[in-house]
């Protein structure tokens, strides 16, 4: 997978997590709170992932 397709996952991943928790907290699904704090640590990871991988290659050239 090159970088602008990692990109382009990460933004979809990005928009379809804060979707998803937007229409929880709008049907008040309880402990909502766990979900987002996990899921947002994963897709932070998943873009400081997509920056380490982008200054590797700018590096590079």
């Amino acid at each position: 997978m090159n970088q602008k397709s990692y990109l382009r996952l990460m933004l979809a991943l990005t928009l379809i997590f804060g979707a998803s928790i937007a229409v929880l907290a709008l049907l008040q699904v309880g402990d909502i709170g766990i979900v987002a704090a996990v899921g947002g640590i994963i897709l932070g990871l998943g873009w400081a992932l997509a920056g380490t991988v982008a200054g590797r290659r700018n590096r590079a050239s």
